[in-house]
């Protein structure tokens, strides 16, 4: 990870997760790899809760304990769908804002508005740059 644009992105994500912050030296991530996945960055709560960006997909462990993996690309159209859900008022979607129901009725965790953007952020950024 070298550009600044990439660095700022992930710093984003770095300063909005705080402790739940997770990148390639976290446990979680070189579980997911060592099973050949291609895990690189995001979130996880005390609890285990995660939600990890990778190359292709966004893997996620839900409150209820399933293991699931969904295409970049469909996770990020699965986030603006539900942000419209939600509706428009940035009060309402700062708040209400934890997690995200995916079609198949998973329950991603997101830890709060500000996470769900700096994820946002890289899964935009790494389509644009095809990295």
């Amino acid at each position: 990870m070298t550009s600044k644009t990439k660095l700022d992105k992930l710093y984003y994500l770095f300063k909005s997760a705080g402790k739940y912050y997770v990148n390639e030296t976290s446990d979680i991530i070189k579980q997911l790899n060592s099973q050949g996945e291609s895990a690189l960055v995001g979130i996880q709560n005390k609890k285990g809760i995660y939600t990890i960006i990778g190359r292709n997909y966004v893997y996620y462990l839900t409150a209820s304990g399933k293991k699931g993996k969904i295409p970049n690309e469909e996770f990020t159209e699965e986030l603006n769908e539900n942000g419209r859900r939600i509706g428009t008022g940035w009060w309402q979607f700062t708040f209400r804002y934890k997690n995200i129901i995916l079609k198949n009725t998973d329950k991603v965790w997101l830890h709060h508005s500000e996470t769900m953007f700096a994820l946002l952020g890289i899964m935009i950024w790494m389509k644009k740059n095809k990295w």
